[in-house]
């Protein structure tokens, strides 16, 4: 199961998670398809004539560079300095969309969040993943084994697209999630390669790693954004939660056993 589907269950009855995920695709394709992708996803206010509307926006999660990463001579390669420039770009769209200017959170963003502030609105966060590493014998095996040409990859290139987009999020104010230091890429005995199917692309044990990677930079980040646990409470304006309660979303509607 997927890092998305895993999202999506956690956040049930709390938001709906739209999954946008495009099999081969690299920042340069996806600068193309980001402005079709946020209108189709509700991202356009109604007033601006685009998109169904739709709920405030909690987050945003951007996660390219693993096939841009793929070395020089291959038809996924892209420049590094290209690949930066694209993520800044798709940030910048992202940006100036009405829903992120529009659909403030300001009722449901983490206190240390101050930087994402403007004109007394909290924006909603955008949260950069690196790409995760590359097991080489595993990739190549793969390949072999499906007939098919190798992709030429190196963990090294991982590392250093992963890198780059640290910078990016530094710059820009966006968190970033480095799922290549998460999943161990710097092991020497690849031990890593567990969390990867075919040396790229991330097994079941690797989807989970990510989303509780992810989830846990919500907690300390933004734990106002995470899913309300019983016991919790929600923030009410700039009154602070009880000691030892959090905050979070809670489920819409009652409970059944609140019913009857």
């Amino acid at each position: 199961i997927g890092w998305a589907s895993l999202l999506a269950a956690t956040y049930s009855r709390r938001a709906d998670v739209l999954s946008r995920g495009y099999s081969g695709y690299t920042t340069r394709h996806a600068l193309d398809i980001l402005p079709s992708v946020l209108n189709n996803c509700g991202a356009v206010s109604s007033s601006a004539g685009g998109g169904g509307g739709g709920g405030r926006t909690l987050f945003w999660t951007l996660w390219f560079g693993a096939n841009d990463a793929a070395l020089p001579g291959m038809r996924q390669h892209v420049p590094l300095a290209e690949y930066k420039d694209n993520v800044r770009q798709m940030i910048g769209m992202i940006r100036d969309s009405p829903a992120f200017q529009e659909r403030t959170c300001s009722e449901a963003t983490s206190k240390t969040s101050d930087d994402n502030t403007s004109n007394g609105n909290v924006q909603p966060p955008i949260i950069l993943l690196t790409p995760p590493p590359v097991y080489q014998p595993k990739w190549d095996g793969w390949c072999h084994a499906n007939g098919r040409d190798k992709s030429q990859r190196t963990n090294e290139a991982a590392r250093r697209y992963g890198q780059a987009i640290q910078g990016v999020g530094s710059d820009l104010n966006c968190d970033v999630l480095d799922v290549w230091d998460l999943l161990g890429g710097d092991d020497a005995g690849g031990e890593y390669g567990q969390y990867l199917t075919d040396g790229v692309h991330l097994s079941d044990m690797g989807n989970r790693m990510v989303y509780e990677g992810l989830m846990g930079l919500i907690g300390r980040r933004y734990p106002a954004l995470a899913p309300m646990v019983e016991g919790d409470v929600i923030l009410d304006g700039e009154e602070q939660p009880p000691d030892g309660e959090k905050i979070g979303l809670p489920m819409e509607e009652k409970l059944w056993t609140e019913l009857c």
